[in-house]
């Protein structure tokens, strides 16, 4: 049992570094293996029957604790309302089984994470968690780098096309000379998502470890990932970067003291000025190509519907579908899985509305309630560094899906949700250590 209980921990952190590249993986090497449907789905198949033999196990061993049966228990009821709402709809079962995974994978990477801990606390330790997500973010940015560097078609030699479901090439409305960089994610948004959290942490530790010697390779690692942030072109990342730093100001009295301290008494003069700089510029350059499209994603040539128009009209026709059957319409009839609908795809643009509208205004409460429940339990843990980015990332990624579906993005969600769970089964593990030692 000892040594399932490791190979189990061993298997979460070979899923938490996977997901980042999975589309990578799963396009190239099915162009020799074939098979490209088995390799999508087997990231799910295999998180699934994870999440089973860890809660067995968990069950098993006796190790749960009151927090673990909340989450356990809410994510049950998340992913049978799923199915009630398919089968009182009657959706399709395929997509209505895919979107129901979508949707409830979240929180079952955090199962995986409280679990793993739980069985095997030795082996994770929030030290190497953050080494592990900055070594895959990093990889992840140095990828996108090249992307940027090598010819546009790249992708293509990896097996990336429309035809097999991800396209190769990202332009800000499809303008050539305007690439945006995806790495190895779905899509520049993606890509952006996932390194709020990364680009949240390692801005802690530029200011916690700047009198160090290590403060050269963290900015240095800060100043790659926001390079790579900055050729998304994700305005969204852009805001939601920006709120996770702002949220880190304010909970972090540690990251406050510092930057007050160092940073801003010793650069606060030209961090203003080069703002102030900054923003006169784009209002002045404002009516140029570059400009308008880099900050506005459109100009007077643009062929495509403003994307900002786009983000409104889609959001609005999710809330009224969702005024108009408040109870739901089925998992599947929203997001990113509508696309496989024969009635066609409505794409709310907005991760919160999509789930109301699919699941109902219950299933929206229920999915908000388990991440208020991993949020708040996290709170009281904040002066740990991971934590605290944990949280703050979670504001900027919150503002991030109320104009995309991020949380439908399997690397986003594995990197946030297991990140958070191993989090709170480390408190927990704690808890019960220090009540041995009490009662002893």
């Amino acid at each position: 049992m000892h040594k399932l209980q490791k190979y189990l921990a061993y298997s979460a952190l070979g899923l938490l570094a996977y997901m980042p590249f999975h589309v990578f993986i799963s396009q190239w090497v099915s162009t020799g293996t074939g098979g490209l449907d088995a390799w999508k789905i087997g990231k799910d198949v295999f998180a699934a029957a994870l999440t089973i033999i860890c809660v067995a196990a968990v069950v098993w061993t006796r190790k749960h604790t009151k927090l673990y049966l909340y989450l356990l228990g809410g994510t049950i009821a998340y992913g049978l309302l799923h199915l009630v709402i398919m089968a009182a709809t009657d959706q399709p079962s395929d997509t209505g089984l895919l979107a129901t995974t979508y949707n409830v994978r979240l929180f079952c990477y955090a199962i995986i994470g409280y679990s793993v801990v739980l069985l095997a606390p030795k082996v994770v330790a929030p030290k190497k968690l953050a080494k592990l997500l900055i070594i895959l973010s990093t990889i992840a940015c140095l990828i996108a780098l090249l992307q940027w560097v090598l010819p546009k078609d790249v992708m293509t030699h990896f097996g990336y096309s429309i035809e097999r479901g991800v396209k190769p090439n990202f332009f800000i409305d499809d303008k050539p000379d305007l690439l945006r960089v995806f790495s190895t994610l779905r899509d520049p948004n993606s890509l952006g998502a996932f390194l709020i959290l990364p680009f949240t942490l390692l801005s802690y530790g530029l200011v916690k470890f700047w009198k160090t010697n290590k403060r050269t390779l963290i900015g240095g690692l800060l100043m790659l990932h926001g390079l790579i942030l900055f050729l998304t072109f994700s305005r969204g990342a852009w805001l939601g970067t920006a709120v996770a730093l702002a949220v880190l100001l304010v909970c972090s009295k540690e990251f406050k003291r510092h930057f007050n301290k160092r940073l801003l008494r010793q650069y606060g003069v030209l961090l203003a000025a080069s703002l102030v700089v900054l923003g006169g510029l784009v209002f002045v350059l404002r009516d140029q190509y570059v400009v308008q499209n880099v900050v506005f994603h459109s100009d007077e040539n643009t062929q495509l519907t403003d994307s900002n128009n786009l983000h409104l009209l889609s959001i609005q026709a999710g809330l009224d579908g969702v005024a108009g059957q408040p109870f739901g319409h089925g998992p599947g009839t929203a997001g990113l899985v509508s696309i496989h609908q024969d009635e066609g795809a409505l794409i709310t643009e907005n991760y919160f509305v999509q789930i109301a509208y699919e699941v109902g205004l219950f299933g929206l409460f229920l999915m908000l309630a388990l991440m208020s429940l991993i949020v708040t339990e996290l709170w009281p843990k904040r002066r740990d560094p991971l934590v605290l980015a944990l949280i703050a990332s979670f504001a900027g990624l919150t503002l991030m899906n109320m104009l995309f579906h991020t949380w439908a993005n399997e690397a986003v969600a594995a990197s946030w949700f297991l990140l958070a769970g191993a989090l709170l089964g480390l408190a927990a593990d704690g808890k019960r250590a220090r009540s041995k030692i009490k009662t002893s």
